[in-house]
């Protein structure tokens, strides 16, 4: 049997403080205590080290434990990126530009449609994933240079003649039918506070664009594959509304341009002072690879309701000049048919649009 606590009995308490001094003093007064000091060799300088550690690292995990569950408490979850489905129309200024001494252009009014679908990856962890598709078509018109065809003596060719160009002049052309198609699928997380979500996003992109010329449509057309890098700021304007400001840079992996020379009609060319009539039979196709190019975007959609937005939106592509590649063209002088080979490249060339999308989400 044990007795404790009682007058007389033996007993032992410990008591772990960090000034002995003060704490000894107080006993004293207190109780009658008197006290002697004795130090267990490494063990108090052990005890006392290793209990700092502990009541440092409680107070860093409290203190984590409270910044997180304000954090938690203070996320506006309406700010995630919306899952669902999003219709939008468009329509805007679209402008091809091919700088330079002899600088072209190809500019128009397009309009457009693109439909948006977006899952939730996790919604403890705020990812998701958007698959996005959009396509434009507009009549547009070019103006740049035009030269034509000559040609001059040469004993090289079968026909005795070699085919050129002449000088260039200033020339236009309207109601050419242009339209491009582009697909992405992307994925990204929702970073959450208080007033705003950051949500960074990557992915994979392709596009298509198709260029007429007067009764030839698909003339040219290009084919990019591109990487997409993204960061949407969300955050409430009023009590229903929301405004979301993207900003975006693709970088192109790869691109492809070809021009269907195949598909132009031949003619005749009349006699000059220095060369006889010639007629212009066919031309071959000629494809062009684009190793280099990047884009930028940048939009503002302001969520008028919980169905419907509004946003201006602007996108600007950079394409770097293509090797040279030969086309092949067909002409025929005085009943004598011969081929001439001549090189063109697809020089750096710029588009920029600026626009404006009405959506519904649903």
């Amino acid at each position: 049997m044990e007795i404790t606590h009682t007058p007389g009995s033996f007993c032992t308490n410990v008591l772990r403080t960090r000034d002995i001094e003060r704490a000894a003093a107080f006993y004293s007064v207190l109780i009658g205590w008197t006290t002697q000091s004795r130090r267990l060799k490494g063990r108090v300088d052990h005890e006392r080290h290793g209990n700092s550690t502990v009541v440092n690292i409680l107070f860093l995990a409290a203190v984590a434990a409270l910044i997180s569950s304000q954090a938690f408490a203070q996320t506006d979850a309406g700010l995630a990126t919306p899952t669902g489905h999003e219709l939008n129309a468009s329509v805007g200024s679209y402008t091809y530009t091919e700088p330079g001494a002899q600088s072209i252009s190809i500019h128009g009014v397009k309009v457009g449609i693109e439909y948006t679908a977006t899952l939730s990856l996790s919604r403890r962890r705020h990812w998701f994933a958007q698959a996005d598709v959009r396509g434009t078509i507009g009549s547009v018109t070019y103006t740049g240079w035009c030269s034509p065809f000559l040609i001059t003596p040469t004993s090289a060719s079968p026909n005795g003649y070699e085919l050129d160009f002449g000088d260039a002049s200033p020339c236009r052309e309207t109601g050419d039918r242009d339209w491009y198609l582009e697909a992405r699928v992307l994925a990204g997380k929702d970073l959450i506070d208080r007033t705003w979500a950051w949500s960074p996003y990557g992915g994979l992109g392709v596009r298509h664009l198709s260029n007429g010329t007067t009764g030839t449509p698909g003339y040219r057309t290009d084919e990019y594959v591109y990487l997409p890098v993204g960061m949407t700021a969300r955050t409430r304007v009023a009590s229903h509304g929301a405004l979301s400001v993207n900003l975006e840079f693709d970088r192109l992996l790869h691109g492809w341009q070809t021009t269907r020379g195949s598909e132009l009609a031949g003619g005749d060319v009349p006699a000059t002072t220095t060369a006889p009539a010639f007629t212009i039979d066919s031309f071959t196709d000629v494809s062009f690879s684009q190793p280099g190019g990047w884009a930028l975007r940048a939009g503002a959609k302001y969520q008028v309701s919980r169905h419907w937005s509004v946003e201006p939106f602007y996108v600007h592509w950079n394409v770097s000049a293509s090797p040279v590649n030969d086309q092949t063209v067909t002409f025929t002088v005085n009943h004598v048919t011969a081929r001439e080979r001549i090189g063109f490249y697809e020089p750096l060339n710029t588009t920029d649009e600026f626009g404006l999308k009405w959506g519904v989400h649903f």
